[in-house]
């Protein structure tokens, strides 16, 4: 292949995994016949720094990525993608496999994506993992998503306090709250 040596490209967006960009780091590395303490003596960082970022670091840092890529002789590009433009609707069967686990009372569906989208949408929510969530997500299209999570009650105080701070974040109205206030002072009249 012409140019491998010469350029390394990340492209670290919704699909891209951090494993991703740690095994390219180590694969250029080795490489270059490189050990960690010659490429961190290179690069003007740690071996410990190196090992992390190989190993599945989840915190790169832009400037000692920057550094690693020169020390190796490659540039470092990175592209941001819209979040639209990437979370196009998944294939749904692959997703009700990865998501069964968390369906013990009722075996789930591609049909009930759409059919019950609330109750996936919460299950997966208080019960799922990061990876589920960003699954289901992908495979709904965020703005669904979003309108489905804002409409919910959760069971869980800290499962709905995190989305009401996350739904603020993103500017979407949460489902109004009862009158708390009205409500105490109703039974004095």
């Amino acid at each position: 292949m012409v140019g491998i040596d010469t350029a390394i490209i990340i492209i670290y967006d919704i699909a891209m995994k951090i494993t991703d960009i740690s095994s390219s780091l180590k694969q250029a590395r080795l490489r270059r016949g490189l050990s960690l303490s010659q490429l961190a003596r290179r690069a003007g960082t740690s071996a410990p720094t190196i090992s992390r970022y190989e190993n599945g670091w989840d915190r790169f840092e832009l400037y000692t990525l920057q550094k690693l890529a020169t020390a190796l002789g490659y540039s470092l590009r990175i592209k941001l993608m819209p979040v639209n433009e990437t979370s196009a609707p998944g294939n749904t069967t692959e997703l009700c496999q990865q998501l069964k686990r968390l369906f013990w009372d009722r075996a789930l569906k591609s049909s009930d994506l759409s059919e019950y989208a609330g109750w996936v949408v919460k299950r997966v929510l208080e019960y799922g993992s990061l990876d589920d969530i960003k699954a289901l997500s992908n495979a709904m299209g965020r703005d669904r998503f979003l309108e489905e999570v804002s409409s919910l009650r959760f069971d869980s105080k800290r499962t709905r306090v995190f989305w009401q701070h996350m739904l603020e974040k993103e500017g979407v109205k949460c489902t109004p709250k009862f009158f708390q206030k009205a409500v105490p002072n109703s039974w004095q009249n």
